[in-house]
């Protein structure tokens, strides 16, 4: 009995273990919802995406005859369609390839085995994710690529190998040729590893040694290679839009208000069911939120010692904080896109709610038991999406 049990403990415990449990119970979702739904669902974007890939075999441009042009989004994604037709298969790669960055930065940056279950879990539940590789969407890849890109920073910043550093910088281009908001996250990585890495650098050491810091390099490359396909996105567009690029990007006719109230509603229902109130939800989410953040903050002046992961756990709110702010700000899109967009931020909210969870000081039965308890209903709520596809 004592064998069998130290067995379970240590299978468990086993890293291989809990990688191939998330990846197959995700590639079994994938496979469920795509085939649930009769292949990746289309909106208007998806066709569009789709007529422009066409276009680019036959015509070798991205004008197509007697429509509007390709200019409203980024130009990378139909390269892929090309490849992928409509993006069943890249839809899987991308889940699994997002989910095999994350956990690799799970392990590294968590010891706990409790953690590291909940935020495999947690994130093989997630009916956002789900939400936006069911669709003939940019956000698949560009999600893959940006959490490439995150690995790949970690990995450069505490190994200083370089071809970590190309990864880096190759997967910055890719998820900014993705999609416009990549140009958020481009001010979100840039302003934080200058706030995070470089400017404590500075305060140690004389201005003039700042080359010296292989961070300050690889800002540079980053900054370089991630611009480029924007600039070349906003060059094609202020082309064919006939020097009328500025009026395609009008703000949304949502105040700043509305726009959080509308944020608001969809990050309350990942933690709390539609059932309830509005109201409550989003005054139990503040509650929580400004609960986490005092701790956080409480956690990192007292008693926790920054460390390089404590950093980095640092780094991913900023970047997260960043793309929320330019996203209210901009009120890019419709009403209905709010959860498409946020979804790419639900990674990174996971790792951080998981770093919190991690350092509170309180009764471990009751806490996680709360934690795992959590989880049946962002199960349940995957399942229910997946079953009334259409």
């Amino acid at each position: 009995m004592i064998s069998i049990l130290s067995f379970s403990k240590k299978l468990v415990s086993n890293s291989k273990v809990l990688f191939s449990t998330g990846f197959l119970i995700l590639f079994i979702f994938q496979i469920w919802s795509t085939w649930k739904g009769e292949g990746v669902a289309k909106t208007n974007d998806s066709f569009q995406y789709l007529k422009t890939a066409e276009h680019l075999i036959l015509e070798y441009d991205f004008i197509q005859q007697n429509a509007q042009p390709y200019i409203a989004w980024a130009l990378g994604f139909p390269f892929l369609l090309i490849i992928f037709k409509d993006s069943v298969f890249l839809n899987l790669i991308c889940i699994l390839g997002s989910y095999v960055f994350y956990f690799d930065l799970i392990e590294k940056l968590f010891q706990k085995i409790t953690i590291k279950w909940w935020l495999i879990l947690a994130f093989i539940f997630a009916t956002p994710l789900y939400l936006i590789h069911h669709f003939v969407w940019s956000e698949p890849p560009f999600l893959f690529f940006l959490m490439g890109s995150i690995w790949a920073f970690y990995s450069f910043n505490y190994s200083k190998i370089n071809h970590k550093l190309f990864l880096f910088c190759l997967f910055g281009f890719l998820f900014c040729a993705m999609r416009n908001a990549g140009l958020y996250f481009l001010i979100a990585i840039n302003s934080g590893i200058i706030l995070i890495y470089i400017f404590p650098f500075l305060l140690k050491n004389k201005l003039k040694l700042i080359y010296q810091n292989p961070l300050f390099k690889a800002l540079i490359y980053f900054s370089f290679s991630s611009i480029l396909p924007i600039f070349l996105w906003w060059l094609h567009a202020k082309i064919k839009s006939k020097g009328n690029f500025d009026t395609i990007y009008n703000l949304a006719l949502r105040t700043f208000w509305e726009e959080c109230l509308n944020y608001g509603d969809i990050l309350s229902r990942w933690v709390f069911p539609p059932s309830i109130s509005l109201e409550l939800r989003i005054l139990f989410l503040m509650t929580l939120t400004t609960l986490f953040l005092i701790y956080f903050i409480k956690n990192i002046k007292v008693k926790v010692k920054i460390n390089k992961n404590t950093k980095f756990i640092l780094f991913i709110f900023w970047i997260a904080f960043v793309y929320l702010i330019g996203m209210l700000l901009s009120r890019a899109g419709m009403k209905i896109d709010a959860e498409r967009f946020l979804a790419i931020t639900y990674p990174f909210l996971l790792i951080l709610v998981g770093f919190v969870l991690n350092k509170i000081n309180f009764n471990s039965f009751l806490k996680y038991g709360i934690a795992f308890l959590w989880l049946v209903y962002p199960f349940l709520r995957t399942i229910k999406n997946i079953i009334f596809w259409n």
